[in-house]
C-alpha cells in the first residue's frame, strides 16, 4: 500500500508541474495578446487579472522523502559483512557506527588494517574508508536531510502565501527556479558523499593479496543504506532538474513571445504572414 501511495503522490506531483506549465504558457500568450491589443489601440489598459495556479507539492515530496531517508539513516544497515576466518564464515549486518548484534575483531583487519614501518598515512586502509565513515557520513546525511525538511516546509509555506497573495508568474517562477538549483546542488553533494562506498569493491579486488594475509577471505561487502541514499540523490536531481527545466522553458517561451507582439496580433486578429 505505501509503494501505491508513493507512486499517487509522484503522480499528483508531476501532473501539477504539467498544469502549472500549462497555465504558464496560457498566461504568457494572454499577456502577449493583450500587449499587442493595447499597442494597436484596440484595447484599453486593464489591471492585470491572476490566473490560479496549481498548489505545487514539489515542498510535500520533500519532506516525505527526507523523512524516509532519516528513519533509513538511523535505523537501516549501513553494511553487511561476510568473510571466511580461520574461524570459520562470518557475516553480520551494521548499523550507523558500526553498531550490530555482535563485533568480530576481524572487523579492524578489513575496515583498518594493520600497518608496518614507513606507512603513509592512507596505506593502512586497503578498502577506501574507515570505521569512522560509518559515523561521520551518517551524521552528516541527518543533517543534510532535516535541511531537507525545513526547505520543504518553506516552500511549501511560499505556496500557501503566494496563492493569497497573488503574486506574478515571474516572481513564483524565480522563486521556484532558486529553490530548486539549492535542491539540485544538494542532491548532488548527496550522491558524491555516497560514492566513496562504491569505489569499495575495486580496493577490495586491488587489494585481496594485502587482506588475505591477516588469514581473511572471500570478502563480501554491500552497502544498503548508501545504495539507498545514492537512488534518493537521483530522484532529487531529476525532480530538481524537471523544474528548472520548465521554468526555464516559460522564460525563454516568455522572451521570445515578447520579441514579436505584432506578429502574434496578426495571428490573433485573422492577419497573415
Amino acid at each position: 500500500m505505501a509503494h501505491i501511495e508513493d507512486e499517487a503522490t509522484d503522480e499528483d506531483f508531476f501532473r501539477d508541474i504539467r498544469a502549472s506549465r500549462k497555465n504558464a504558457k496560457e498566461n504568457i500568450l494572454d499577456e502577449t495578446f493583450r500587449k499587442a491589443e493595447i499597442k494597436r489601440g484596440l484595447k484599453p489598459v486593464e489591471e492585470k487579472s491572476y490566473e490560479k495556479r496549481p498548489f505545487l507539492k514539489l515542498g510535500i515530496v520533500l519532506i516525505i522523502i527526507a523523512i524516509i531517508s532519516l528513519i533509513a539513516i538511523n535505523y537501516g544497515p549501513w553494511v553487511y559483512v561476510k568473510f571466511d576466518s580461520e574461524y570459520g564464515t562470518i557475516q553480520e549486518f551494521y548499523n550507523r557506527d558500526f553498531k550490530g548484534s555482535y563485533y568480530y575483531n576481524e572487523i579492524d583487519d578489513i575496515f583498518e588494517s594493520p600497518c608496518g614501518i614507513n606507512c603513509s598515512s592512507n596505506s593502512k586502509n586497503f578498502i577506501g574508508i574507515e570505521k569512522s565513515d560509518m559515523s561521520s557520513t551518517p551524521r552528516m546525511m541527518f543533517y543534510i536531510f532535516i535541511i531537507f525538511i525545513i526547505m520543504g516546509l518553506v516552500f511549501t509555506i511560499f505556496e500557501i502565501v503566494e496563492r493569497k497573495k497573488k503574486f506574478s508568474i515571474e516572481i513564483v517562477n524565480i522563486i521556484h527556479s532558486v529553490y530548486a538549483a539549492i535542491t539540485l546542488f544538494i542532491g548532488i553533494f548527496v550522491a558524491y558523499s555516497t560514492m566513496k562506498f562504491f569505489s569499495v569493491y575495486f580496493l577490495v579486488s586491488y587489494n585481496t593479496p594485502f587482506i588475505e594475509s591477516n588469514s581473511i577471505s572471500n570478502i563480501i561487502l554491500i552497502f544498503p543504506i548508501p545504495i539507498f541514499l545514492l537512488v534518493i540523490s537521483f530522484m532529487i536531481i531529476m525532480i530538481a532538474e524537471t523544474v528548472l527545466k520548465i521554468n526555464f522553458y516559460e522564460f525563454h517561451k516568455k522572451i521570445k513571445l515578447e520579441k514579436t507582439p505584432s506578429t502574434i496580433s496578426n495571428l490573433k486578429f485573422g492577419g497573415s504572414l
